[in-house]
């Protein structure tokens, strides 16, 4: 049943008078509904056109044979070819709305354009429009200028609880009791907001499938949004995030995102401006996107990742229009972390010869968004080279705050050794760890950690177990980073000494 509020946007804008009328979706049922109601209450006759039924009269969902006036014998196979519906539609008279359903891949004909628009030319003045419902709708430019675009209201909470409560009833009918874990419920139904009704039931089915609502039906709802949505190249859904307890140091960083965490997950509750996004700005390898997972995981959110390699198209303007519908996904899939990993090199991108201003483009897409955004997406965004970053990314305000993530100090290093030394089964004691941590100053947590993979190799090339002092000879041999590029490294320092927070 459409919501009352969504029935009086559609009449308002029929009142407008527009000659065209597009509806981009999948949920068809919904949109007979929706008119049937409106037909019902602005005394409007409905009809609905398809290339199998050809022109029929419409009553809510059950459609009719009855010919335009009303004439018995009249066949709908007659106008089973869009060509004849149109004449059909062009010689009718009295109020009307006519659904063609599926009607995109016609557009393209320029006899079938010339048809509509003459009918548009006239629809003000025999009080009849044309509807287009489809997934996929783009109008000729000859038609544009007639058109106007509405939108399903996407399923609400209290509509994804319905529904779902329907399929549990029907599943403890047949099946038995359902348990598991209320919280992971509690997300899993947050998710299904916005997703087309049918998908929100077929979802419910799946997930009470095995009688246990589990971490894993949550993986698998959010990995059906996304493809529902249609972007999974551009926002990669990340899975087995580590815990912040992983991410070693960065003491600071973890008690901003402590303070943050309730109103970003219940700012009605909390009574607080919910949290926007941080930029995790320091030397390579220092634990930046590591970070980044272990925001989402330890605000038990979803994180997807943008991937800056799939938005860049050789097309003008299209760069930017993928920009776009990954954001409008982003918003869609809230609450959750957005991760731009890197950012400094997408949006740097297509600098090259060539370029048409792609990479200035994005940047004014993403500003506009990061202003104007209502929904619970926290923005992390990592950044090496502070020279490529955007000035107009900089800005007050454009983050919450700008962290500086530095080479670890002695303890952090000790950190990031039991972690690794731990996680790799190398056997080592607090007295063996000791010159561990002296030997690696300088070097970055991936780069302590590649010493103990790189042990774990040497070890198994000796077949021996995996020992502390293979993990020195590595650090040994091994030149940090700080050392090979100790001027980019010494610069970065200096320039963030003022005008960031440290992290740890």
């Amino acid at each position: 049943m459409p919501s009352p509020q969504q029935v009086n946007d559609l009449i308002s804008l029929i009142d407008t008078q527009t000659a065209i009328l597009v509806i981009e979706t999948h949920e068809e049922k919904r949109v007979m509904a929706l008119f049937e109601r409106v037909s019902n209450l602005s005394q409007r006759e409905v009809w609905t056109w398809s290339a199998s039924r050809g022109l029929r009269v419409s009553h809510g969902l059950k459609l009719s044979l009855l010919d335009f006036n009303k004439n018995p014998t009249a066949d709908s196979n007659e106008t089973k070819e869009l060509p004849d519906a149109l004449r059909h539609v062009d010689s009718s008279s009295g109020p009307a709305l006519f659904i063609f359903l599926d009607i995109h891949p016609y557009l393209s004909n320029p006899l079938v354009t010339r048809a509509i628009k003459e009918i548009a030319l006239k629809s003000e003045s025999k009080k009849q429009q044309l509807v287009f419902v489809g997934h996929d709708i783009a109008l000729p430019d000859e038609l544009t200028p007639f058109a106007s675009r509405f939108e399903l209201e996407p399923m609400t909470m209290e509509r994804v609880k319905a529904v779902f409560k329907e399929e549990m009833t029907r599943h403890q009918a047949h099946k038995g009791e359902v348990g598991g874990s209320r919280t992971t419920l509690e997300s899993l139904l947050r998710h299904m907001v916005g997703l087309p009704e049918n998908s929100v039931r077929h979802l419910a089915r799946l997930t009470l499938s095995d009688g246990q609502i589990c971490t894993a039906d949550l993986a698998r709802v959010l990995a059906a949004k996304q493809e529902t949505l249609g972007v999974a190249e551009l926002l990669v859904f990340e899975q087995k995030l580590p815990a912040l307890d992983e991410v070693a140091g960065m003491k600071a960083l973890k008690r901003w995102l402590l303070l943050r965490r309730e109103p970003f997950l219940k700012p009605d509750e909390s009574g607080l401006p919910p949290p926007r996004g941080v930029l995790l700005l320091g030397v390579q390898g220092a634990g930046k996107s590591l970070s980044a997972k272990a925001i989402a995981s330890s605000w038990q959110v979803p994180l997807f990742r943008m991937d800056f390699g799939a938005l860049f198209d050789k097309y003008q303007g299209e760069s930017e229009r993928k920009l776009r519908e990954a954001l409008k996904v982003a918003d869609a899939m809230s609450p959750c972390v957005l991760w731009m990993d890197e950012i400094e090199k997408g949006l740097a991108g297509g600098q090259g010869d060539g370029d048409t201003g792609a990479g200035k483009r994005m940047l004014g897409t993403l500003l506009t968004w990061m202003a104007e955004r209502r929904s619970s997406v926290f923005l992390v965004a990592t950044a090496n080279d502070i020279d490529s970053l955007p000035p107009e990314l900089m800005r007050k305000g454009r983050f919450d705050e700008i962290f500086f993530v530095d080479l670890p100090t002695p303890e952090v290093r000790e950190g990031i050794l039991r972690i690794h030394l731990a996680k790799h089964r190398v056997a080592c004691d607090d007295a063996g760890l000791k010159p561990l941590v002296e030997r690696s100053e300088g070097f970055s947590g991936a780069e302590i950690e590649a010493a103990v993979v790189a042990a774990r190799y040497e070890a198994h090339a000796r077949q021996q177990a995996p020992q502390a002092n293979l993990v020195m000879l590595e650090l040994l041999r091994t030149k940090p980073l700080s050392v090979t590029r100790a001027e980019a490294v010494t610069a970065l320092r200096e320039w963030a000494k003022d005008r960031t927070v440290s992290a740890d």
